[in-house]
């Protein structure tokens, strides 16, 4: 489904031709064509939100109400964010278009689908409110796995076909938001092969999220209607997707860095398109080392030419979601763009959105409204009452040692079956009977399912002392917590409870760091500068106690553990472990290989 945006095509035409003056004339820029990928001195005319005529540096004398000599910077379209969680950003939609606009971002496919395992419906609308009348262009996919695996997790809502059918409908949805149940769909389960039909009847773009499928079961996977995928882990399973019509997303984000293992790989193919996605930066990672920005910066590292990259994270996004007038700067085409004052960099100083410069020298012009601001958000952390016992395994012996199937976090964050000895006393398994380098990871219920936790040990997270607990806790975002003490794990999510989520770090039974998310227990209405003080102090905090993550921002190390599509094994809120592949629980006491 292509859409164009409304505007008055006679007065642009005149425009064009000089019949009328244009609104903004940009002289003598270093053009970054993303339709050609050269780059050329050029005039770039603006008239009513379009660009309106484009012509070699001084051939056209162009005249408008305001002129801007371009000289010594470069003109490229703004940044397309193919898909992102905004709530990774722990942000409200506002709060990070501030953090991001700066940095180039102009439009972005946000994925609602943490508050949407939260909050449901009213999650999702709340994004599109957050987001409506921001100078940032936000487009919306519907959340396709609420919860990811049905019956193996617990949310606070469930999405069926129908609930897709409907939110199909609402403003701004362009796509079917990541279908992270690929078992489901290459099986044909009928709760997912609705859902993705429903989102195909209406038109739209089926993001996917398939790490490692290859062969037979991905041509299913793309046979069932999928176009594109953000999770490839291997070099070779992106060039096999590419090959096969599904368009990568190469993404570059805070959980982690696939990049090494994909580009080379990719690149062998000599004329390849992708686009260009961040998925989950946290705040103060996005400050340090930027947004769609760093993105771009990331690719050129495997010697990807600038203008190449730069068509990736500008153009191919946008044409692919339909966006037909979007992405480029040529006659016709909304008048997003950026003007960069070092190519090499890919550093913003400019951000004009439909001709209307919104950043100037990386500032913002004016200030953003948030349309949440004063909004009554409700608590959504529900749980029982926590005992200590709760963090205890309850074993099959009374006194003695047994062996157990634990879990490994492995630095790419994939998990797999670790089998550990332990003592067992007066019938019970306890975090503090636990070997160095291991920690008891549990689930919490938060959505009001009136169960217990669920426990494992865990090893992979560095952990010396204390438990950490957060409600960020990918995708169902029950609490998930972890420590070497059951005490301070019972103190933790007490503390969460009290202060409507967020992350929290417990030491001898004090709490030492927290980042409070009073929205949904994902997001603050601080700014992205505000929270990154916060996070900044927490993450020095878990670092002294540890927590050294190789690949991932040390606040997010365990943020995806339950996630139950990643591989190999994952513990929800019904299951200690679950094999993403086969989709079944495995047992804590009958030992796998």
């Amino acid at each position: 489904m292509f859409k164009r945006l409304p505007t008055d095509r006679k007065a642009l035409v005149e425009a064009a031709r000089g019949l009328r003056p244009l609104d903004l004339a940009v002289k003598n820029v270093n053009l970054v064509n993303v339709l050609t990928c050269e780059i050329y001195p050029a005039d770039i005319g603006v008239y009513g939100g379009r660009f309106a005529v484009i012509g070699p540096a001084g051939e056209y004398d162009l005249k408008a109400e305001r002129e801007i000599d371009g000289s010594g910077k470069w003109a490229c379209p703004g940044f397309f964010d193919a898909h992102l969680h905004i709530e990774s950003t722990m942000v409200t939609p506002a709060g990070y278009a501030k953090g991001v606009l700066p940095l180039g971002t102009t439009s972005a496919v946000i994925d609602p689908h943490e508050i949407g395992n939260v909050m449901g419906k009213e999650g999702v609308r709340l994004m599109i409110e957050g987001s409506r009348g921001l100078p940032l262009r936000v487009y919306v996919a519907v959340p396709s796995c609420v919860p990811s695996v049905l019956g193996a997790e617990t949310a606070g809502a469930t999405f069926g076909p129908a609930e897709v059918a409907e939110m199909m409908q609402w403003e701004r949805v362009i796509s079917l938001a990541e279908v992270m149940d690929y078992i489901g769909v290459v099986n044909n389960d009928e709760r997912m092969r609705g859902i993705v039909d429903a989102a195909l009847a209406h038109g739209g773009v089926v993001q996917g999220h398939a790490p490692k499928l290859m062969g037979r079961d991905l041509n299913a996977y793309i046979a069932a209607g999928i176009d594109n995928d953000h999770e490839s882990r291997l070099g070779e399973e992106v060039l096999e997707k590419l090959r096969l019509g599904l368009l990568p997303l190469i993404k570059l984000g805070s959980p982690g860095n696939h990049l090494p293992r994909l580009m080379p790989k990719l690149l062998e193919a000599e004329y390849v398109d992708v686009a260009l996605c961040t998925d989950d930066v946290e705040p103060s990672d996005l400050l340090l080392n930027g947004h769609m920005d760093r993105v771009v910066r990331g690719v050129m590292e495997y010697g990807v030419p600038v203008t190449r990259a730069l068509r990736w994270a500008c153009y191919i996004g946008p044409q692919h979601y339909g966006l037909r007038d979007f992405g480029a700067i040529a006659p016709g085409f909304i008048a997003d763009f950026l003007l960069l004052d070092s190519l090499e960099e890919v550093r913003t100083s400019d951000v004009f959105i439909e001709g209307r410069q919104v950043v100037e020298d990386r500032k913002l012009v004016e200030p953003i409204a948030d349309p949440l601001a004063g909004r009554e958000i409700r608590d959504t952390v529900n749980i029982s009452a926590i005992e200590t016992a709760d963090f205890h395994i309850a074993a099959p012996i009374e006194d003695g040692r047994i062996t157990v199937n634990a879990l490994e976090l492995l630095p790419n964050r994939m998990t797999r079956i670790a089998p550990l000895e332990l003592a067992v006393e007066k019938g019970v398994i306890r975090p503090e009977v636990l070997p160095e380098g291991w920690v008891m990871v549990s689930v919490v219920p938060r959505h009001g399912q009136g169960t217990r936790p669920v426990c494992v040990p865990l090893t992979g997270v560095g952990l010396t002392s204390g438990a950490i607990a957060h409600t960020v806790a990918h995708d169902c975002h029950n609490i998930l917590v972890a420590g070497r003490s059951a005490g301070d794990m019972k103190a933790a999510v007490e503390a969460l409870k009290a202060m409507g989520g967020g992350f929290v770090l417990v030491d001898q039974g004090r709490v030492v760091a927290e980042v409070p998310l009073p929205f949904a227990g994902l997001m603050s209405f601080e700014s992205c500068e505000e929270l990154s003080e916060r996070i900044a102090f927490y993450n020095n905090e878990i670092r002294k106690r540890g927590v050294q993550p190789e690949s991932a921002r040390p606040i997010m190390v365990l943020t995806g553990l339950p996630l139950a599509v990643i591989p190999e094994v994952r513990p929800t809120d019904i299951y200690p472990l679950f094999d993403v592949v086969t989709q079944k629980p495995i047992p804590l006491f009958e030992l796998v290989s």
